[in-house]
């Protein structure tokens, strides 16, 4: 019986697993389309870049004696074979699943592996595989605005006036404030230059200003 080109392997760091019979039927699906590949009709396999991880599943066994049926000599008893499996399992590792001479090379998780007595011949383990497409996530960093000190509005500078003849601090509030009681805003803003000019606004708040004379209008 004429050996197949293509080669199942599963491996796990330096540990590797060659399927000894091709299964007749690998199924791969995604979470938009379904297809199914002849093993012994195998060409050159594309995959369309459709979103999602793809599931991988097919059925086999392990032989426990050489056959026509087995692409090599000298494999695992089904027993270790299994117990290979089931190590990586409990690893928690993904595996690497590779078929060669084709584009199927996938990092996969071993989502279901279950194995029964073989119906061909005695000491065969039949065995049904489904693997996961592994993808890693690695988080994504936002960049945070680096948070800004506000500044706090300053103050607007004080208004010049330059007293006229006959000028009042109430005459000036009404002006500026359009209320002339307000006129204390203007004594107290300038109270110290006033009773410089003056000692007798000491008595008389605001009463003495001059012609002249420059006053802030807060």
């Amino acid at each position: 019986m004429t050996k197949s080109v293509y080669e199942f392997w599963l491996t796990q760091g330096k540990e590797k697993l060659r399927l000894p019979v091709l299964p007749e039927q690998l199924d791969v699906s995604n979470n938009l389309a379904n297809e199914s590949v002849k093993v012994s009709k195998f060409g050159e396999v594309t995959f369309i870049n459709e979103p999602g991880a793809k599931t991988i599943s097919f059925s086999s066994h392990f032989p426990k004696k050489y056959s026509p049926l087995a692409e090599y000599k000298g494999f695992l008893s089904p027993e270790n074979a299994i117990l290979k499996i089931e190590k990586w399992m409990k690893a928690k590792k993904p595996v690497q699943f590779l078929v060669t001479g084709t584009k199927i090379n996938f990092t996969c998780s071993i989502e279901n592996f279950s194995h029964r007595e073989g119906e061909k011949d005695i000491g065969d383990r039949d065995f049904d595989l489904t693997l996961k497409e592994y993808q890693t996530a690695s988080p994504r960093k936002i960049k945070q605005k680096k948070k800004t000190k506000k500044k706090r509005p300053s103050k607007p500078a004080p208004k010049m006036y330059t007293v006229k003849k006959g000028d009042t601090l109430w005459y000036i509030a009404g002006r500026f404030y359009g209320n002339s009681q307000e006129w204390r805003k203007i004594w107290n803003a300038n109270k110290q230059a006033m009773i410089k000019r003056s000692k007798r606004n000491i008595k008389q708040p605001g009463h003495w200003i001059f012609p002249g004379q420059k006053l802030k209008i807060p």
